[in-house]
């Protein structure tokens, strides 16, 4: 017995395969070991140093003025009120900002001290009383878990401009706008789930009152109606030192009034103490008295204002942001013992600036006097903005005690960020610390004494770059092999040095052009290897997507850097210690962060003129304390023709006002080799060890991307060829042209049917019953029992026992091919009819397969397999499978004479050409192929029937189906390799130019490629989907974009021909697409691990046997027709049949 092509019975060639796939393996291994050690081996550096701050730019102290003559240190307290009071109510509201994440932060720690919290989510601008109204999440989610704390709906007037008065007395005197804005409000209640509004209208003509108090009345009493009967607190808020406001009337119209009482010296006003503790005393005891204390809600302030000379709005900021701005002037706060305020002075850029706080100092004296006074609550002017140790003193004041000394005097470490010096290059300082202050409190509990010892900070960024009239422009997201060259032309026309932040995926794509940018006097600087957004990742994550792209630089350079800018946190003013997260991580691999305050945003238009005209306006725009030096602009991540067209007019418009361009290195005062150090020494060796990794990954990637349209390509090209010749062919059928004219009288008449069984019990009577009702044509049935365990050879004799058409051969189990040639031996027909023995024929089938015997050339006829049982998704898409396969593939490779194989489920074969090539061969898994190569190869021709139909049962689960297909491709293999001289010798010609090539091309060659460049598509749509998300379309590669067009193309064209499959076939209806476009996302997987697998075994050199295919008997194929009883002449050959017409 032949050995089975490829199989090896010694081993020695598995071993060996096993010694090559381990040594690969580990070869493998070591290399991605010291690839992800170049990548993980984070080397600690230090970030260079800024350059010291410009003249004038650095703060220094100054002496501050004392506090006005007519402010008294003696009437701390109400006159006329009674001492020792009850403490401040329980019923505290503060004041939240949306938009603040300091203010976020400060109701999440106290939310369980607030009874209200009045939220700023509305406001009403301009003359057409626009409404806008803010969402917020994490303030939902903060009031779900303190139950008792209630939402107050803050409607204000304010605008871009400030308070808008003027409009809003517009407003409050039509009846109809005040109803509409009420109907307003009870939606906004619903949608926020509000316990009810606050109203902080301000800067109202003194006509306006009448109208507002009107609104006030009507909310009142619309606002529960409206709400279907649901309670709706009415809240305002009001000035105590207005005269325009009628204080008692409008306790009258709301239910509770907050008396906000600050602003002694206001932010339009000349500097002072905001809230001096002897006006503090007498404004509060004089509102309280108007408006009755069961209405009035105190509000104490805990803010400051930096008033700078010659500017006319002070700047509104936090207590930890004035205690960072004195620890900057390298001064301290004083505690003005005749205000109860505190405040300091410092000179910056030229310009004297007067700082004015109220901090817990002045919080816990006012609550002394709100113990005199009464009211029915105390509110904070606001949350995110207060001395921390505000929350201590509210408690001890509401518990009745002295000061919290020890909770006054330890200051905490800011929460914020302590930014030092302007301009958009940062550098990481030092981390938060905490400070001190000493206190000391009178016998009344008043606070007269205090002094700031040491000043609490925020995390320190160190800031440069705000140098006058040098700009640096700056270039994202690239290196891009169309537009990179573009901006550096007109770079290099201009004399203008640029710096480039580049991803580290587009530096392995393209070496050249970071080393053109080098070689051109342009700056480097890192943008992380994916443009991932980093605030979503892990620290460890973050570090390695920095120190990818700083080895990538340093091996294609022999520069390595120091600047670094993460994408989408460009921001040069980061105000939490979250926002610096990235930032830190990148200090401590050497790295300043480099900020941007001019973008155009070019990445979102395609004007170039609206592009530059935004860049000038921003940069003219920046001052001495907010500086617009780095412009921020795009050289890849979509269409940037407008970015290149606009670049000259950038650099022509800013030399014309009197700018120099530079590198971001000059503006952050360093020399280009510090910005970029030259990688020498010790380092240069692993910098070309990482060369060598690095290329070989950019090869590999520059291959899987052409692998794929390669495959793509080759695979239009040859379904639309197969279609092309499918076409031509079903015209030669029809005009009759695909076959020789031959007499009636040379059909065959008698015809040996062989069915070959290993445990086919469900199957095997309906086989041979299908077989037995042919028309047409006298049948002998030969069943071979190879050696099966189950009841297939007793249910043959029950069923067929007494039939002489049917004959049954029991053997020991010797294969498929052994049986075939046992049954052939005693076969009579001078034609040969295998089928599988779950296969049904058709009553005509045999008859038209026989019909082609009448040419002498004919060898063999492959007929038209179906399957039969449809009836799950597996099996329709082998369904699918078979019907394009038959009508496009087989009727071209049948027009070009290159027919690969006569399927064993339905085919026919001239007895003298079985016996010309020996039998069915033993050699090979796929005998109908290997015999359909071998007669072509002998001399014969091969035919095809598409009307000759075989019903065959298709594997129901993945298993069997992974099973049939393994057995198949391997059967092919052998097959392809066992006849590969064909291709050498060029005859068969049909089969050496285009049967064997596209087997081994399409069958093999894609199976084995196809699933890398799956995994190339796969992994390509995730990083453009997550990149996408974060910064719209225009980042899609153009790569990925050229293989979804070539997708998307191939699978079009693939339905289409699919369509036309259908259409030729003429007995299945319309394609169904979702189905054949479905077969792409699993089916075609598990074929091309077929393939792989079948490949691995033949080089290992093992045996693979047929095994047992489960049949189910799930036929759904017309019902069987019955048995036509045998004549008297059986055993007489052909004699008697009626003749067989046979095309002309």
């Amino acid at each position: 017995m032949k050995l089975q092509v490829f199989h090896d019975p010694t081993g020695l060639r598995g071993r060996r395969m096993r010694w090559v796939g381990w040594g690969l393996l580990v070869m493998a291994g070591l290399c991605f070991a010291l690839l992800a050690w170049t990548l993980t081996s984070l080397e600690p550096r230090t970030a260079p140093k800024l350059a010291a701050a410009l003249s004038g730019e650095q703060a220094h102290a100054a002496a501050i003025p004392p506090s006005p003559a007519s402010i008294s240190s003696k009437a701390w307290l109400p006159a006329m009120m009674q001492r020792g009071g009850r403490p401040p109510a329980d019923e505290t509201l503060g004041f939240y900002m949306p938009w603040d994440e300091a203010s976020r932060r400060s109701l999440r720690a106290n939310v369980g001290q607030l009874a209200w919290v009045a939220a700023g989510m509305v406001s009403v601008r301009g003359r057409d009383h626009e409404w806008i109204e803010a969402r917020n999440d994490a303030l939902m989610e903060i009031l779900a878990g303190s139950p008792r704390t209630q939402l107050l709906l803050m409607i204000q007037n304010d605008s871009e401009t400030g308070w808008d008065g003027a409009n809003m007395a517009r407003l409050l005197a039509s009846p109809q706008q005040r109803q509409s804005l009420i109907e307003q409000l009870a939606k906004a209640m619903t949608r926020h789930k509000a316990a009810g509004v606050f109203f902080d209208i301000e800067n109202l003509p003194a006509s306006a009152h009448d109208d507002y108090r009107a609104l006030l009345s009507e909310a009142r009493t619309r606002l529960p109606a409206l709400r279907g009967g649901g309670a709706a607190t009415v809240m305002i808020a009001a000035p105590v030192a207005d005269e325009n406001w009628d204080l008692g009337a409008y306790a009258r119209a709301a239910d509770r009034i907050v008396l906000m009482a600050y602003d002694e010296h206001w932010q339009s006003g000349s500097p002072g103490p905001i809230a001096s503790q002897a006006w503090y005393a007498q404004v509060v005891a004089s509102a309280v008295a108007r408006t009755g204390a069961d209405r009035a809600i105190v509000a104490v302030g805990s803010y400051a204002f930096d008033w700078a000379k010659g500017q006319a709005l002070a700047d509104s900021i936090t207590v930890e942001q004035a205690w960072a701005r004195a620890a900057q002037a390298r001064t301290v706060p004083l505690f003005d013992p005749r205000s109860g305020n505190t405040g300091f002075a410092y000179m910056q850029s030229g310009v004297r600036h007067e700082v004015w706080m109220l901090d817990a100092l002045s919080a816990w004296n006012q609550l002394r006097v709100l113990r005199d006074v009464r009211p029915a609550g105390v509110a904070l002017w606001r949350l995110g903005s207060e001395d921390p140790a505000f929350w201590s003193v509210l408690s001890a004041a509401r518990a009745g005690t002295q000061p919290p000394l020890a909770a006054l005097q330890q200051l905490p470490a800011g929460q914020g960020v302590d930014l030092r010096g302007t301009g958009e290059v940062l550098r990481m300082g030092g981390p938060a610390a905490g400070g001190a202050r000493t206190i000391r409190a009178d016998t009344d509990g008043l606070i007269r004494t205090a002094s700031y010892d040491k000043l609490p900070h925020g995390h320190i960024v160190e800031r440069r770059g705000n140098a006058p009239h040098q700009i640096a422009l700056t270039f994202d997201d690239g290196p891009d092999p169309r537009w990179t060259p573009q901006i550096l032309d007109v770079l290099n026309r201009y004399h203008v040095p640029a710096t480039f932040f580049v991803t580290g995926t587009h530096v392995l794509d393209q070496p050249a052009l970071v080393q053109r940018i080098v070689a051109q006097g342009s700056e480097l600087a890192n943008h992380s290897t994916t443009h991932a957004d980093l605030d979503r990742i892990s620290d460890a994550a973050v570090a390695l997507e920095i120190n990818a792209t700083q080895r990538l630089v340093e091996t294609y350079t022999g520069r390595s850097m120091h600047l670094f800018r993460a994408p989408y946190l460009g921001d040069a003013d980061p105000d939490t210690a979250a926002e610096l997260r990235v930032a830190q991580i990148a200090a401590k691999l050497g790295y300043l962060t480099v900020g941007l305050n001019v973008d155009p945003l070019d990445w979102q238009t395609t004007d170039a003129a609206t592009i530059t005209a935004r860049t000038i306006a921003q940069i003219e725009a920046g001052t001495t304390s907010y500086a617009r030096r780095i412009v921020l602009l795009h050289d890849s991540g979509g269409d940037r023709s407008a970015t290149v067209a606009a670049l000259p007019a950038i650099i022509r418009g800013l030399r014309a006002r009197g700018y120099e361009f530079v590198p971001v290195s000059t503006l952050a005062g360093l020399t280009r080799d510090a910005a970029m150090p030259v990688v020498a020494g010790s380092k240069a060796k692993p910098a070309s060890m990482d060369g060598l990794l690095f290329e070989a990954l950019r090869v590999g990637r520059g291959a899987i991307g052409w692998l794929f349209v390669a495959a793509v390509a080759l695979g239009l090209l040859r379904v639309l060829l197969l279609s092309a010749l499918a076409v031509w062919q079903t015209r030669r059928i029809a005009q009759g042209l695909h076959r020789v004219a031959a007499p009636a009288h040379l059909v065959p008449r008698f015809i040996s049917v062989l069915i070959p069984a290993f445990n086919e019990e469900r199957v095997i009577a309906a086989s041979v019953r299908r077989a037995l009702a042919t028309q047409g044509m006298r049948v002998e049935i030969i069943v071979i029992d190879d050696g099966s365990s189950d009841r297939t050879s007793a249910i043959v004799r029950e069923a067929f026992g007494l039939d002489p058409r049917v004959r049954l051969l029991t053997l020991e189990n010797g294969g498929k091919a052994r049986a075939l040639n046992a049954g052939l031996a005693i076969a009579k027909g001078d034609v040969i009819v295998a089928l599988d023995a779950d296969t049904r024929f058709e009553p005509d089938t045999i008859a038209k397969l026989a019909a082609w015997f009448a040419d002498p050339g004919i060898g063999a006829v492959a007929g038209n397999a179906k399957i039969g049982n449809r009836v799950n998704w597996l099996t329709r898409w082998q369904s699918l499978e078979y019907i394009t396969a038959q009508a496009l593939e087989r009727r071209a490779l049948e027009a070009l004479g290159a027919v690969t194989v006569v399927p064993g489920a339905v085919g026919a074969w001239r007895r003298a050409a079985l016996d010309a090539v020996g039998g069915y061969p033993s050699d090979t898994l796929a005998e109908d192929q290997d015999l359909t190569i071998a007669i072509q190869r002998a001399g014969w021709r091969v035919a095809c029937e598409y009307d000759a139909i075989a019903w065959t049962e298709a594997p129901e689960t993945v298993r069997a189906l992974f099973r049939q297909r393994y057995r198949w491709a391997f059967g092919t293999l052998q097959c392809l390799w066992k006849h590969a001289a064909v291709m050498g010798q060029g005859q068969p010609r049909g089969l050496a130019w285009f049967g064997l090539p596209q087997a081994w091309l399409f069958q093999i060659g894609l199976g084995l490629i196809s699933p890398i460049v799956d995994v190339a598509l796969v992994v390509g749509l995730a990083d453009a989907g997550l990149r996408t998300f974060s910064h719209g379309w225009g980042v899609m590669s153009e790569d990925l974009t050229r293989m979804l067009a070539f997708w998307l193309v191939f699978s079009v064209v693939e339905c289409a021909c699919g369509a036309l499959a259908y259409r030729i076939d003429g007995r299945e209806g319309r394609l169904p697409v979702l189905r054949m476009l479905a077969m792409r996302f699993g089916y075609r997987q598990l074929l091309y691990a077929v393939v792989i697998r079948a490949v691995g075994s033949a080089l290992h050199g093992v045996k693979v046997r047929w095994g047992t295919q489960q049949r189910s008997g799930n036929m759904t194929a017309e019902a069987e027709p019955p048995i036509t009883q045998a004549g008297p002449d059986v055993d007489r050959g052909d004699e008697g049949l009626p003749p067989i017409p046979v095309a002309a």
